[in-house]
């Protein structure tokens, strides 16, 4: 459950963070948290009635997690990190890699 969800994860927030940093982790937690969801409750043989309650409580867990994203990323740019426009975070003198 948790690897098919991560895989999706990702393959929603690679493109987008390139756009909105704080939109691919939203998005890609929506997916990977309802994926990891219903395929863990229907592994565990546990009824599927109880998959709001287990998107909810991860959903939480995102939204609390945007704050300290948006600070670490703040940070980095105060500390003179560049954000390139793929999502990499370099020194200004680091060479970039593919």
């Amino acid at each position: 459950a948790f690897l098919l969800a991560e895989s999706l994860d990702l393959l929603v927030y690679t493109p987008l963070q390139r756009r909105n940093l704080f939109l691919a982790v939203i998005a890609s937690n929506i997916v990977g948290i309802a994926v990891d969801s219903f395929v863990f409750l229907y592994l565990a043989g546990i009824p599927l009635m109880f998959i709001e309650g287990q998107i909810v409580g991860k959903f939480y867990m995102t939204l609390l997690a945007l704050p300290v994203i948006w600070w670490i990323r703040r940070r980095d740019v105060r500390s003179g990190l560049v954000v390139t426009p793929n999502g990499q975070t370099v020194w200004p003198d680091e060479p970039l890699t593919a």
